[in-house]
């Protein structure tokens, strides 16, 4: 996720983004839930990208990529260690042809746990770094978070990494290698010293019809929150019931969605969706940059 993220973005700042691809596509395209007859989150990552077919493992295929390297601004990867070596596509063979270009690898260990990592997956750099028991509270067994924390993030520090690279190739014209991973991502991540140990506040409170997140206010002063639950039976109000009564009591709660087609219509969270894309059939979100 995190090497096709790092594009992503580097698209939505107006990069024109090639993605290499396996002949008959990425079989990630057809990874459910679908949106039309493609991957929805394929989509959300790769969409607006163009797409070159190449086989990896045939001399042609490696030339097709190398011959796109030479007229590249960069080239990004998050291919597993040794990978990019052994088929002749590493940093020294395409700065070699373009010693302009910005190279970089987005890994999952980088150096981190020597030469022979485990399988970088978003799930293990938690667990290596330390995050997935720093997201958890201190009741609870550690566990990694299932919002992929460090893909999303590496994709991020990826990108950044690229955009470095490029600021100071302006100054010196010459490209070089950028390296950033899963778990360096995840060290950016600041943590309490001890565990958080949670009340039954800081987590969803349930209601008649779903669940509310108290605001910051509420969680601190959880007497008035049981003044309110004293005056009604918590679970038999609705949602928007709940919120009005915190409201009035100079409280703030979010409403919790689990249903993800619900977000476009919420009003927070619907100015930053953009409407559905006859292209690619569905809602994606705004870029969150605004040039003038």
């Amino acid at each position: 996720m995190q090497g096709p993220l790092a594009g992503h973005v580097l698209g939505m700042l107006g990069a024109e983004v090639i993605r290499i691809e396996p002949p008959g596509g990425d079989p990630m395209r057809w990874l459910a839930p679908l949106a039309g007859d493609t991957s929805a989150r394929f989509t959300a990552l790769n969409a607006g990208k163009r797409v070159v077919e190449a086989d990896l493992t045939t001399a042609r295929g490696r030339e097709t990529v190398r011959a796109l390297a030479a007229e590249a601004d960069a080239f990004v990867h998050n291919w597993a260690p040794g990978k990019a070596a052994r088929l002749g596509l590493d940093a020294c063979d395409l700065l070699s042809d373009r010693p302009a270009l910005v190279y970089a690898w987005a890994s999952g260990f980088g150096d981190t746990l020597g030469g022979r990592p485990p399988l970088g997956t978003d799930y293990l750099a938690q667990v290596h770094s330390g995050l997935a028991a720093a997201v958890r509270p201190a009741d609870e067994p550690p566990a990694p978070s299932l919002m992929t924390l460090t893909d999303v993030l590496g994709g991020l520090v990826c990108a950044q990494g690229v955009l470095a690279a490029l600021a100071h190739r302006t100054r010196t014209g010459r490209g070089g290698r950028v390296d950033s991973s899963l778990v360096s991502a995840a060290a950016l991540i600041p943590r309490p010293a001890h565990r958080a140990h949670w009340t039954a506040l800081d987590r969803p409170v349930r209601t008649a019809d779903g669940h509310l997140y108290l605001g910051p206010k509420a969680r601190a002063h959880p007497e008035a929150v049981h003044r309110l639950l004293g005056r009604a039976e918590g679970s038999a109000l609705t949602t928007d019931e709940w919120t009005h009564r915190l409201v009035e009591a100079g409280l703030t709660a979010t409403p919790v969605h689990t249903d993800l087609a619900a977000l476009a219509d919420d009003p927070a969270f619907k100015a930053a969706v953009a409407p559905p894309d006859p292209l690619i059939g569905h809602a994606r979100p705004h870029a969150p940059w605004e040039f003038a």
